[in-house]
């Protein structure tokens, strides 16, 4: 995890890193009963998770939390069991948590602070899905504070993560900002965490880490409240970006006419852990959709599982067996090695557990982007205009450095060899 100092606003009077202790604050802070809204399974968990923390080492700053979050799904009968687990709840009922549930919009806005519960100094908002209504702006004494994984006013809205991920861009962070009841995300900034995406990260592994920086952030500006208020920054509007949610079917679709190797391995990452990025497989007239949850680009210098797989349509499918991925060739040249993979409805399954229940011939089916019409063959693949077949020494370079073509036609020579061997064996019998 890649950490960089915290932004804090009026440096002279703020630590240069999370773990000194803060200078030149001399007021007494106030004791709080905090209101802790979320729902994401990984970011939200950090963020409470860090706060709760503090709690149990603070006794004295943090009274007590209570958290609105989904709830946990059971089956009925004498020994329930989870089917649907809300991480949330579960961390407030093992940590003696209040607790209240929202599991849709309209029953958040419809939310009121549940009798008994009382009054409440603070709130917090980090990963939560829904809006918070309008009767809720006043209820809080020292106001609202929202941990948002994205540094403002950059990538404001529900998808900041998978936006960032999406646009290719290794750097982003969390904000610690004023909720804002009106316009999305553009309340006043308090501090800010930047933070780098590791090469190979997924979704969850960028929420997690964020949540985690998030929360520490948040500790910190609870801790200094009034002074992180007088230094606060104004967003700039100009300067802002919106993302939106990706709820639709067809942004994780895979598009085998234009999409590359690595755009759909990047496509995969970022949507990791909500939903899975999914192609059309057919079997004689049935069409499956195939989701995709694990894959990676192949090595140049691996060995490819048919020596003349560019021949082939980007989309096809080969293997080979004991070698637990499928190899399916891409629009730019690039393999793809995808190891887990599952019917829509099935469970999920290897690569190799894929072959064994679809597969006869390597090469012979391939995944297609959309469902054609079962009572046709399947249509020849469209390549784009202009499209020109990559070069083999592009693509494929082995590690001992032989060439591409004569290893290509050795391979070819052995199989050959093996098929004569074969035939001349049964003739002597």
């Amino acid at each position: 995890m890649h950490i960089r100092s915290p932004i804090w606003h009026n440096t002279a009077r703020c630590t240069s890193t999370l773990t000194s202790s803060t200078q030149g604050i001399v007021a007494k802070t106030p004791s709080y009963r905090v209101l802790f809204f979320g729902s994401s399974p990984s970011y939200s968990l950090q963020v409470l998770q860090a706060l709760n923390d503090w709690r149990l080492s603070n006794v004295t700053m943090i009274k007590d939390i209570n958290i609105v979050c989904p709830k946990s799904l059971w089956t009925g009968g004498g020994r329930p069991k989870i089917i649907q687990e809300s991480p949330l709840d579960i961390f407030a009922m093992e940590n003696l948590l209040g607790r209240s549930f929202v599991n849709k919009n309209t029953e958040m806005q419809q939310w009121v602070i549940p009798d008994g519960w009382g009054t409440f100094d603070i709130a917090v908002v980090a990963g939560c899905r829904w809006r918070l209504p309008l009767t809720l702006a006043d209820r809080f004494r020292y106001g609202v504070l929202s941990v948002h994984p994205s540094l403002l006013p950059l990538h404001r809205g529900p998808s900041p993560v998978i936006s960032a991920m999406m646009s290719g861009s290794r750097d982003t962070g969390v904000t610690v900002c004023e909720y804002s009841f009106g316009k999305i995300d553009s309340g006043d900034i308090l501090a800010q965490m930047p933070y780098t995406i590791e090469k190979g990260y997924r979704r969850e592994d960028v929420l997690r880490d964020l949540g985690y920086l998030g929360g520490k952030l948040l500790v910190k500006c609870i801790e200094n409240l009034r002074h992180v208020r007088e230094n606060a920054i104004r967003q700039d509007d100009r300067k802002a970006t919106y993302t939106r949610f990706y709820d639709d079917d067809s942004a994780l679709r895979v598009v085998w006419e234009s999409m590359g190797a690595d755009e759909i391995v990047k496509l995969n990452e970022a949507f990791h852990g909500k939903s899975a990025t999914h192609t059309i497989f057919r079997k004689k007239s049935e069409m499956t959709k195939v989701f995709l949850y694990d894959m990676y680009v192949a090595d140049p210098s691996t060995e490819p599982l048919d020596p003349e797989f560019l021949k082939y349509p980007p989309g096809s499918i080969f293997y080979r067996r004991k070698v637990p991925y499928l190899e399916v060739p891409c629009i730019d040249g690039k393999r793809l090695h995808i190891t887990r993979l599952g019917r829509q409805g099935r469970p999920i399954m290897t690569g190799l557990q894929y072959v064994n229940g679809y597969l006869r011939l390597s090469g012979a089916l391939r995944f297609l982007t959309n469902p054609v019409d079962p009572k046709i063959p399947t249509p020849k693949f469209q390549y784009p205009p202009g499209y020109v077949e990559p070069k083999l020494s592009d693509v494929y370079k082995p590690a001992d450095g032989s060439s591409q073509m004569s290893k290509i036609k050795d391979v070819k020579a052995k199989e050959k060899n093996k098929m004569k061997q074969l035939y001349e064996s049964m003739c002597d019998d």
